[in-house]
């Protein structure tokens, strides 16, 4: 803007009650006009400032600012840009505003103009980024360090140095569902006797499956009153506790619970933090428990991982098949569907690269780690970018190919993002069936690159589909053949309910044999 524009700008606003503040200086500092947007900082009229100085009327920190910056632009003659000091807010927060000054010279005088908008909003919407940025970052710590565990003493472990090192508790302790009853000390000899009598926190997350948060040793005086926890607050130097309970799709499996030596607000960001943690470690606690009992089964393993069965979500039809390879060649193919806080759906299909063990651990990971980051934030541009990061990090997943949804089920709006997977296959009520992606020539997991996702509208009764390609290729089948023999059996089967019409498409596709694991998912937008 230029000087002129700015006083003629000021002669139009002068006295109005504009969308931002403004004011105007003499050589002697002192205001010449000032609007209500400006006044309102200091509690005082518009009246009241005219004539005097800011030292006057304004605060001392925001006094001292407006002289430095006056004096700046009549000595240097520059268009300045800078951040007001922040200021208390009406509602209790801060306000932060955002100022730009002009010398106005009409050659006999010359003023300063000064335009304030306010920040406060933009400054929130990076916080917050940057917030979600860290959380991320301190959930792929989690994934990383239960990546390598196999047994139960070794996720344990891991989850240790979770507690302490990502988690900032004194110590941490397991109670996990079996036969018995049994209490896996991870943190040694300085884990603490937490009672786990009828009326104590542990029994009561392990009967509800809900989280408990105490914040202070007072609030957990009041809230649980059996003698046992009593007397274990009266010797105890824990000074607040979050108990988790840990469970998958085939049940709960236990409570895990961290303790800090000093009071915790357990304000809802961090809520919502430490129950990733303990989704992470529900999903390695069960992938542990599973190798122990049959060592030898990589195809139990795998097949373990799976959901047991897939969430029933309103407006929403769901159906998956997965059909191991040959029993030296189990794979990392994978789904999952799972509802978000907010009623929409993810839904997912993975190939992890590799074969036999490595293969399934990987898809564990990956698995756990992709549900930590969808309650996060569930847009695929995102959680495929905290993929991406965590294969950079290192571990046992190289590369992964991945399709992944978040479904609307009110609205029947799709946001699609894959990694180099395989495209999704689209089947309308009526019209031709269709081959979709999220962009051209996406990388896999492993290959980094930006992360875009792509909104699709489905129609009642529209069906979308996602497959690995153990469904399409083999030995004796080419990809673009195994395609087009897909389309035409879903042509078929296009009228036909959706168990009707994937058991069908395994059994024409599926080469006796394969090597290859096959996993296909579909689902049907029904409309609420």
């Amino acid at each position: 803007m230029r000087p002129a524009d700015a006083q003629r700008l000021l002669g139009v606003l002068a006295g109005a009650d504009a969308p931002v503040g403004f004011a105007v200086f003499d050589e002697q500092h002192r205001y010449l006009a000032v609007n209500a947007f400006l006044a309102e900082r200091t509690g005082k009229a518009i009246a009241e400032h005219l004539g005097r100085r800011p030292a006057e009327v304004l605060p001392p920190e925001l006094a001292a600012h407006t002289e430095a910056m006056i004096d700046r632009v009549l000595r240097t003659g520059e268009t300045l840009k800078t951040d007001e000091p922040a200021t208390p807010g009406a509602a209790g927060g801060v306000t932060y505003l955002r100022s730009t000054w002009y010398l106005v010279d009409e050659g006999e005088r010359r003023e300063v103009a000064m335009f304030v908008v306010d920040d406060t909003s933009q400054r929130s919407a990076l916080s917050a980024l940057r917030h979600s940025r860290a959380r991320n970052a301190r959930l792929l710590e989690v994934a990383e360090e239960l990546a390598e565990a196999v047994t139960v003493a070794e996720v344990a472990a891991a989850v240790s140095v979770i507690g302490r090192a990502t988690v900032g508790a004194l110590r941490t302790s397991v109670v996990l569902i079996g036969e018995r009853d049994r209490l896996v000390e991870v943190d040694g000899s300085a884990t603490s006797e937490w009672p786990d009598d009828e009326g104590s926190p542990m029994i009561e997350v392990l009967r509800t499956g809900w989280p408990v948060f105490l914040g202070s040793a007072a609030q957990a005086r009041r809230e649980y009153r059996s003698q046992s926890f009593q007397d274990f607050l009266d010797t105890t130097d824990e000074r607040s506790w979050a108990l988790l309970p840990m469970s998958t799709d085939s049940g709960r499996l236990g409570v895990v619970r961290f303790a800090f030596d000093d009071e915790q607000p357990f304000e809802s960001e961090a809520c919502r933090f430490l129950r990733a943690v303990a989704q992470q470690c529900s999903v390695a606690f069960e992938r542990a428990r599973l190798f122990e009992q049959e060592r030898t089964a990589t195809a139990s393993l795998t097949e373990s991982l799976m959901p047991q069965s897939l969430p029933t979500i309103d407006g929403l039809e769901l159906e998956a098949r997965g059909v191991p390879g040959s029993a030296d060649a189990v794979g990392g193919d994978w789904y999952d569907a799972f509802e978000l806080p907010d009623g929409a759906a993810s839904v997912v299909v993975g190939d992890v690269m590799g074969h036999g063990l490595s293969a399934a651990s990987g898809m564990g990971q990956v698995r756990a780690a992709l549900r930590a980051l969808a309650l996060a934030d569930p847009d695929p541009a995102a959680v495929l970018a905290g993929l991406d990061r965590l294969v950079e990090g290192g571990g046992s997943v190289e590369m992964a190919t991945v399709v992944y949804l978040v479904v609307d089920p009110a609205g029947g709006v799709v946001r699609l993002g894959d990694a180099g997977h395989l495209p999704l296959v689209r089947i309308p009520p009526a019209g031709e069936i269709e081959l979709i992606d999220s962009g051209v020539d996406t990388t896999p997991i492993g290959v980094p690159e930006a992360r875009h996702s792509r909104i699709l509208q489905l129609v009642p009764g529209e069906i979308l589909l996602a497959f690995t390609d153990g469904l399409v290729e083999s030995r004796s089948r080419g990809l673009e053949e195994g395609v087009g023999e897909l389309l035409s059996c879903l042509e078929d089967q296009r009228t036909a309910p959706l168990d009707t019409m994937l058991d069908n498409v395994v059994e024409r596709l599926r080469t006796p044999g394969a090597a290859d694991d096959l996993t296909i998912l579909a689902l049907r937008w029904k409309h609420l």
